[in-house]
């Protein structure tokens, strides 16, 4: 594959990455972003999932609202960050993330087995067929069993 393709997947999965840090933890510790990012890294590896961070991200968008697996992916809103800070600081993890994630190595912020997660504002019916592995700030994250 030449380099410059290689460059633009390179980006175009860091800018994946750093729209779902942000949307879906912005408002979280620097440990708590860590874990969704590793979630999202754990699927791609997983073979259950796309194999990539974009297509674990997006997956399921084109099926309408509420049918994928990151909300923010689907939910009929605009993506673009309105924080400045906060996406500053969601771009410069997910550039970190990526460089690891691209190297093979681990997060370690939650276990490899980590596929799941939600804030604890919600209770959804699937939570309870999972192993609780760990809370972080206000996500609760599960490994199947």
């Amino acid at each position: 594959m030449p380099t410059s393709r290689r460059v633009e997947i390179a980006d175009d999965e860091r800018g994946c990455l750093a729209q779902a840090i942000y949307h879906e933890a912005r408002g979280e510790s620097a440990e708590g972003q860590l874990a969704v990012a590793n979630v999202i890294v754990n699927r791609a590896r997983s073979g259950k999932y796309p194999s990539s961070l974009c297509g674990v991200i997006y997956q399921n968008a084109d099926k309408g609202r509420y049918r994928c697996q990151f909300t923010f992916a689907c939910d009929g809103r605009g993506d673009a960050p309105a924080e400045r800070r906060a996406w500053a600081r969601s771009q410069a993890l997910a550039e970190d993330v990526y460089a690891r994630y691209a190297q093979g190595e681990t997060l370690g912020a939650v276990p490899q087995s980590t596929l799941y997660y939600h804030t604890v504002n919600v209770r959804p019916n699937w939570a309870y067929t999972f192993n609780r592995v760990a809370q972080i700030g206000a996500h609760i994250f599960y490994s199947p069993n």
